[in-house]
């Protein structure tokens, strides 16, 4: 790692997890740099808490300017988390008086286990109901009391609900391949049925929340599915390393690898167990999840993470122009995607090669006649 890298991590790890280490000395435009590594992983109030813990190192020096941004910034992440929770009070309890039975997912519900909630960078409510009869009631009452409803697609409905952004989720997660989705939906429809209803507090209200071994295994795949498509994202490897250390004594692990071996997750597995290892120093027993070293040179995995580029499959559309040919949009875009695919294969090729060909059939979807 570059030193831009190094003092990353260093105050990311302090700032999720407590630890201390030493700040090398950096340039204004190299801090400048590292502010923006922390926008783009959405992890910035967590590095300004590495920041304050830091702040007696020698070489914790930076432009007044430079720390006003981060200040700012982090301000405005507590403002946004204030407004949310107040919504998710709000809409909780309304769907509770219907008796929709809501579920919190991710976002908020991640949020409680951090040393200060208020400083994980929020994004828009989701909310999973485990029931059909249960969803199309909350789909109803969307839209009637929600402003630009979207038709549930891919069983997700959108709306906006006094300024955020809402999804009722009637499939929490899916995978591209059919049989592997088969397996996750009976999983999660069994452990819904027979574990005891999880509950975390948002202002005194009572909120129902995923079981903890489920959510542990939800979280591994909505990693997985953001490394298949994107790469390597901060705020969902802090996610899971809080969750392991705040409520990994809940979940049980021989049941969750018994899951991640009927999802043929095995490989995928120990490479998030290796980044949680090299990034954060994570020990091998609390990754429980996993069993064995992962068969990855990590570091090169980590360093692509850094040349992270607009190249994604949200970019890669095809078009029809004037005569009878079909192009894409961005054909750089095409290119990432097959060398990206290519190199995570071999750590979950059932999925890998079905996602890649759903990401095309997306891609040619977006032709206009």
């Amino acid at each position: 790692m570059n030193i831009i890298q190094r003092n990353f991590f260093t105050l990311l790890r302090s700032g999720a997890f407590g630890s201390k280490g030493h700040i090398e000395p950096m340039s204004a435009w190299k801090w400048n740099r590292l502010y923006q590594l922390s926008l783009m992983h959405g992890v910035t109030a967590i590095v300004y808490d590495g920041i304050s813990n830091h702040d007696d190192d020698f070489f914790m020096q930076m432009p007044n300017w430079q720390l006003a941004n981060w200040q700012r910034a982090t301000e405005e992440t507590e403002l946004n988390n204030r407004r949310i929770d107040d919504v998710t009070v709000r809409l909780i309890e309304e769907l509770d008086r219907g008796q929709m039975r809501p579920i919190l997912l991710k976002g908020q519900s991640a949020a409680t286990l951090y040393d200060n909630p208020l400083h994980r960078t929020p994004g828009n409510i989701d909310i999973f109901f485990p029931y059909t009869t249960q969803a199309r009631k909350a789909d109803e009452w969307a839209e009637k009391n929600g402003s630009a409803p979207t038709n549930p697609s891919r069983h997700i409905m959108q709306y906006t609900w006094n300024g955020i952004e809402i999804e009722h989720h009637h499939c929490m997660q899916q995978l591209t391949n059919k049989a592997l989705n088969a397996r996750l939906q009976a999983i999660t429809e069994k452990e819904i049925r027979e574990s005891k209803p999880a509950y975390i507090t948002i202002y005194d209200t009572r909120v129902e929340v995923l079981p903890p071994t489920l959510s542990l295994l939800h979280a591994l795949i909505r990693i997985t599915r953001y490394i298949l498509n994107e790469g390597i994202c901060m705020k969902q490897l802090i996610d899971l390393g809080i969750y392991l250390r705040k409520a990994g004594d809940k979940v049980d692990f021989v049941k969750l690898q018994t899951w991640i071996k009927k999802l043929g997750m095995q490989n995928i597995a120990r490479l998030i167990s290796g980044i949680m290892v090299t990034l954060f120093g994570f020990e091998e027993d609390e990754l429980q999840f996993a069993s064995g070293k992962p068969d990855a040179d990590i570091n090169s995995i980590i360093n692509a993470m850094f040349h992270i580029t607009d190249n994604h499959a949200d970019s890669w559309y095809f078009t029809q122009g004037k005569n009878i040919f079909v192009r894409t949009s961005d054909s750089n875009a095409m290119i990432w995607q097959i060398k990206h695919s290519a190199k995570y294969f071999r750590y979950y090729p059932s999925e890998t090669v079905t996602n890649f060909f759903t990401t095309f059939a997306h891609s040619i979807s977006h032709i206009e006649e």
